[in-house]
């Protein structure tokens, strides 16, 4: 990463623009992710915005608006991006400083629960919390990145002025198993703490084969939502970053509504 790094807040039309082109380099041949004209006017009402800059040339951006989660006030993180390796951790550490300058309780945002490297990032390098499933969230999508498969995806909270702090069950209960590249549910307790093993590289396999990409989604989803929606969480992948392990929910953060 540049040692020239600046996170810039976006301010003007100009800087809208150079965001919103930006996710288009990102995710290419869809929707346009975020209009600019949408920029300027969430940031109008207190909304988040914000470019990371190297040699004048945009490698990141972020962007989010202000809403209610289970009674906490947070901002929700509805994308963030980045061209260059370290650039999207830089992002989010500004998120956090904004967050917490503002007295939000945390940052919200979703990611695709098949993609190792997010789960990773989200769990040992924020340590942050899934605490929902949502099936198919953003319906059909048609970019490079997610095309053919459902997009079903992880509701994640990112404390800010209380950090949690969880220690990840020690066990070996496992209930889906990547055979081979292919999952396989096997038995396994659904009373105690379990992982669930990722596909290698869902975002190759679906150019490769959409239909194996397919089960790999419906699989995870049979095991992983109804756990979710029983309050259970996830926060937690194991040594070599192969699995994401589900445990019980915890008295120290309560996520239902009121």
């Amino acid at each position: 990463m540049s040692e020239n790094l600046q996170i810039v807040e976006v301010e003007t039309a100009s800087d809208a623009e150079l965001m919103a082109n930006f996710f288009k380099t990102i995710w290419t041949d869809g929707d346009e992710v975020v209009p600019f004209d949408m920029v300027l006017a969430v940031l109008h009402v207190g909304g988040y915005a914000a470019l990371a800059k190297s040699e004048n040339r945009v490698v990141g951006a972020s962007f989010g608006f202000l809403g209610e989660y289970a009674s906490h006030r947070v901002l929700h993180s509805h994308v963030t991006a980045a061209s260059v390796q370290g650039v999207g951790f830089q992002l989010k550490q500004h998120q956090f400083a904004w967050a917490k300058e503002r007295d939000l309780a945390g940052i919200t945002w979703t990611f695709d629960p098949l993609v190792r490297r997010n789960c990773v990032f989200n769990f040992q390098k924020l340590g942050a919390i899934v605490v929902e499933y949502l099936p198919n969230f953003y319906g059909t999508m048609t970019d490079s990145i997610n095309a053919g498969d459902d997009s079903d995806r992880l509701f994640t909270y990112w404390p800010v002025q209380e950090p949690i702090h969880l220690e990840a069950t020690k066990t070996t209960n496992l209930a889906l198993k990547n055979l081979s590249g292919s999952p396989v549910a096997v038995e396994y307790n659904a009373q105690v703490a379990f992982w669930i093993e990722l596909p290698e590289d869902i975002e190759a396999l679906r150019k490769t084969d959409i239909e194996l990409a397919r089960q790999w989604r419906q699989s995870v989803r049979e095991i992983l939502q109804p756990a979710l929606d029983d309050g259970w969480f996830v926060a937690a992948v194991n040594t070599d970053r192969t699995a994401i392990l589900v445990e019980p929910g915890t008295s120290d953060y309560e996520f239902s509504e009121d």
